[in-house]
């Protein structure tokens, strides 16, 4: 297991994912990537600098949690951090396929709900389409 690609969202389960990837690529001597895929907002109602300003937020906060779970990562060889925007699934599958990761970390579910129900299950696509072995984390 050569390189590990962990997915974070936010939630408590993508926490418990990452944790758990950050354990593994110290135990197997592997390289660390998260991603966090911002998704874009697709309200009609929405102006242009109205979405231009959740966009920057939302990449703030990405920032802000991809520095504190690299400094958790101390000790790994290699930790990197990515921000991507668009679809979840579709952006960490691409990014999985370009790194060539051995392992997908996701998290079991970030939305509940209609919204999962709506938007359908970002793990679940994930484990449907990976190029890798895929550890989902409860």
């Amino acid at each position: 297991m050569k390189k590990i690609l962990a997915a974070y969202d936010g939630s408590k389960e993508a926490g418990k994912a990452v944790q758990t990837a950050i354990s593994l690529a110290r135990e197997f001597g592997s390289s660390l990537t998260v991603i966090a895929v911002i998704p874009e907002p697709y309200l009609a109602e929405l102006v242009e600098l109205d979405r231009i300003r959740i966009l920057d937020t939302l990449s703030n906060d990405a920032k802000s949690a991809l520095a504190r779970l690299k400094q958790q990562a101390a000790g790994i060889t290699s930790v990197k951090t990515l921000i991507k925007f668009g679809s979840p699934a579709a952006e960490i599958l691409d990014a999985a396929a370009k790194m060539k990761a051995s392992l997908i970390v996701t998290g079991s579910h970030g939305r509940h709900g209609a919204q999962r129900f709506l938007m359908g299950s970002v793990a679940s696509k994930i484990v449907d389409n990976a190029p890798c072995s895929v550890l989902v984390v409860k």
